[in-house]
Order: structure tokens, then C-alpha cells, then sequence
């Protein structure tokens, strides 16, 4: 059995003048979709999600207007 050491090569730079990682940094939650984006999903679900000719929703079935189109009419009016 062979034990290896690394060395650690030395920088020009002080460790006081280092970066150190912070602890209590907070990390980067999942990427927040651009405007555009978004009110762009917003009228995918607005055009997919028409109504029938029954007064249900064609993609769905559900009572019209759906949960999915009110959402997006909402998001919508909130640009």
C-alpha cells in the first residue's frame, strides 16, 4: 500500500489576501424566467387551452375557463 502526498504549490499571492469561500453565502437558487419568456408560456397556454364548442376546454376537458388559462390570464395582466 502506497500512500501519495500532494503538494500544494505556493502563490505569489498572500493567504490573508486570498479569497475565502463564506460560509454563510447564500447560494443561487433555480434561474428565474426572463419576461419575455414567460409572456411568451403565457400565450402558448392561452392558444392551447381554447374552448370548446361545449364550454369545456379542448385541451384539458376541464370547465372552461380552466386552471391552467387562469393563470396565465393572470400572469398576463400582471406585465
Amino acid at each position: 500500500m502506497t500512500i501519495r502526498f500532494v503538494e500544494r504549490t505556493r502563490t505569489l499571492v498572500p493567504t490573508c489576501w486570498q479569497r475565502v469561500r463564506n460560509a454563510r453565502a447564500t447560494t443561487t437558487g433555480p434561474r428565474v424566467p426572463e419576461p419575455a419568456q414567460l409572456y411568451s408560456l403565457c400565450v402558448l397556454a392561452l392558444n392551447l387551452h381554447a374552448p370548446d364548442r361545449v364550454g369545456s376546454c379542448a385541451s384539458c376537458g376541464a370547465a372552461w375557463p380552466c386552471q391552467p388559462v387562469r393563470l396565465a390570464y393572470r400572469l398576463r395582466e400582471g406585465f
